[in-house]
C-alpha cells in the first residue's frame, strides 16, 4: 500500500486536471517566474466515465436462462449497491483495482461496502490465484486502525500512538507508525471477505493497472500544446501595430521623474475611426499579422486521434470535427471497439460482484449455497441504441419466433429484471382480459344462435 501511493496520487492528479507542466523547458518556466498556467481538460475523467456509465449492474441469476433472483437482488439493494457500485467500477478503471467487503451489521444482517485502493489491499496465492490475506487501512480519531481478514480470522490493529490524518484519504501518515494487537474474531465465512475488482490485470500481475496508465504521456502532450496555443494567442495572436520615424516623448510623473511610458497624445488614439497623423515625411506606419493557431489546431486533432486509438474512445467523443456520425447506424459502427471494451470490463468485474453476493449470501443464511456456483451477473445493454431501435428489433425477433418476449425486455429494450417481470405481470393480464372477452363474446354469439334456432 505504501509503494502503491505515489501511482495512486498521480492518478488523481490527471482525474482532477493537477498535472504538472509537462514537456516545457526549464529556462521558459524560470523566465515566466511561476505565471504560465496550464489549461488542462478532464480527458482522464472523461475516458472513465465513457467506460464507467455502461457498466450498469442490474440483477443476479442462477441459470444461464432463467428469471433474476429477487432474493440476491434485495441483498445487493438493502447494502446500496445500486448507486455505489458506480464508484467501484470508476475506481478499479482508475487505479487499476477496487474492492468489495461483505460483513454482518450488529443484527447479523449482511452488509456490502465498497472500498478504495488507497485504503485496502490483498495477497494472492500465487499457487491458486485465491484470496490468502486482505487489509483495511485508515485513519480516525487521530489514531491508525487496520483490520487484517484472513480465511479463518479477523484481527483489529491500532496504532500505539496519535498519527496525523493526510486529509485525502490516503493513510501516508501511517507509514513506519508502531501498531498493537485490539482483538481476533473469528472469520465464519471460511473466506477472506474483501474482493477486488481488478482492471486488466495479467498473468504475472494480478493486481491491476490503471486505464489511464499507457495515455498520460498523451495527456501531457495535449495540456502542454493547450496551455501554447493559449499563451500564443495572448501574445501573438493579435495584430501588432508599429510607427518608425517619429519623435516620442517619454511621460513623467507628479515629481517630474520619467516613467518609462511613452506619450503619444491624441495623435495615436486606439478608439476606432480616429486617423493617425504624422508631419514628419520620415514617418511609416504599419502592422505585423496575428499568428495563426491553425498548427496548434491540426496537432492536437492528431493527438486525439491517437487517443482513440489507444482508448477505443470513438472520435466523436473527442470532439473532432468532420467526425459526427450521421446515423444511427454509423453511431454503432464508430462504438464498436468502446463496446467491445465495456464487455469486456463487464466479465472481469462480473466475477467479483458474483463473489460479493455469494459471500453476502452465505453471511444471510449461514453456509454457502452450491447453486450460486454458477451465479450471473446482469448487466445493462453495452450499446446505444434509440428507443425505436430497440423496439423493432424486439418486437421483429419476437414476432419471428426467434427471441422470448422476456429475453427480448431485458436485452434488447433494456429493462431491469423487476421492469422486466412487471411489464411479463401486465402481459399476462392483457391475455388473460381478451381470452375472457373472447369466451363472453363467444358465448354471447352462441346464445343468439341457439334463440334464432328455437324461434
Amino acid at each position: 500500500m505504501n509503494e502503491e501511493r505515489p501511482n495512486l496520487d498521480t492518478v488523481d492528479q490527471y482525474m482532477t486536471g493537477t498535472v504538472p507542466l509537462q514537456f516545457v523547458a526549464k529556462e521558459v518556466q524560470e523566465a515566466t517566474e511561476g505565471r504560465l498556467k496550464t489549461l488542462q481538460l478532464p480527458w482522464a475523467r472523461h475516458l472513465i466515465g465513457a467506460i464507467e456509465e455502461r457498466l450498469n449492474v442490474q440483477g443476479f441469476r442462477t441459470a444461464t436462462d432463467g428469471p433474476a433472483d429477487d432474493a440476491l437482488w434485495r441483498l445487493w439493494t438493502d447494502s446500496g449497491m445500486t448507486e455505489a457500485s458506480p464508484l467501484a467500477h470508476t475506481e478499479a478503471l482508475g487505479y487499476g483495482r477496487s474492492f468489495g467487503l461483505v460483513w454482518a451489521d450488529r443484527s447479523g444482517r449482511p452488509v456490502i461496502t465498497v472500498e478504495s485502493a488507497r485504503e485496502c489491499a490483498v495477497i494472492f496465492d500465487r499457487a491458486t490465484r485465491s484470496r490468502r490475506a486482505g487489509i483495511k487501512r485508515w485513519v480516525e480519531d487521530e489514531r491508525g486502525h487496520a483490520v487484517m481478514f484472513l480465511p479463518q480470522k479477523v484481527i483489529r490493529f491500532r496504532t500505539s500512538s496519535e498519527v496525523r490524518d493526510s486529509g485525502d484519504g490516503a493513510p501516508g501518515s501511517l507509514e513506519g507508525a508502531q501498531w498493537e494487537q485490539v482483538e481476533t474474531l473469528p472469520n465464519p465465512l471460511g473466506a477472506v471477505p474483501l474482493v477486488p475488482l481488478v482492471n486488466r490485470p495479467s498473468i504475472t500481475n494480478p493486481y491491476g493497472r490503471s486505464e489511464l496508465k499507457d495515455l498520460q504521456g498523451l495527456f501531457d502532450a495535449m495540456t502542454k500544446l493547450q496551455t501554447d496555443a493559449m499563451t500564443t494567442a495572448e501574445s501573438h495572436a493579435s495584430p501588432r501595430r508599429w510607427a518608425s520615424g517619429i519623435s516620442l516623448e517619454e511621460e513623467a510623473d507628479e515629481n517630474g521623474q520619467p516613467t518609462g511610458e511613452v506619450s503619444t497624445g491624441h495623435r495615436f488614439s486606439s478608439l476606432p475611426g480616429r486617423l493617425w497623423v504624422s508631419e514628419d515625411a520620415q514617418s511609416r506606419f504599419g502592422e505585423f499579422a496575428g499568428s495563426d493557431l491553425v498548427g496548434y489546431v491540426n496537432l492536437l486533432a492528431m493527438l486525439k486521434r491517437d487517443m482513440s486509438s489507444l482508448s477505443s474512445l470513438p472520435s466523436h467523443y473527442l470532439g473532432l470535427f468532420g467526425d459526427q456520425p450521421s446515423s444511427a447506424d454509423a453511431i454503432r459502427a464508430a462504438e464498436a471497439s468502446l463496446v467491445s471494451l465495456v464487455r469486456q470490463k463487464a466479465h472481469g468485474f462480473a466475477t467479483a460482484w458474483a463473489e460479493v453476493i455469494r459471500l453476502a449470501h452465505a453471511v444471510e443464511v449461514g453456509y454457502f449455497d452450491p447453486a450460486l456456483v454458477r451465479l450471473e451477473v446482469i448487466w445493462g445493454s453495452f450499446e446505444t441504441r434509440s428507443e425505436g431501435q430497440a423496439m423493432d428489433a424486439a418486437s421483429k425477433g419476437v414476432a419471428s419466433g426467434i427471441l422470448d418476449p422476456d429475453f427480448a425486455a431485458e436485452r434488447l429494450l433494456g429493462l431491469t429484471p423487476t421492469e422486466a417481470e412487471r411489464n411479463k405481470e401486465a402481459r399476462q393480464i392483457r391475455t388473460r382480459e381478451a381470452a375472457a372477452a373472447q369466451l363472453v363474446n363467444a358465448t354471447a354469439t352462441q346464445a343468439l344462435n341457439a334463440s334464432g334456432e328455437s324461434r
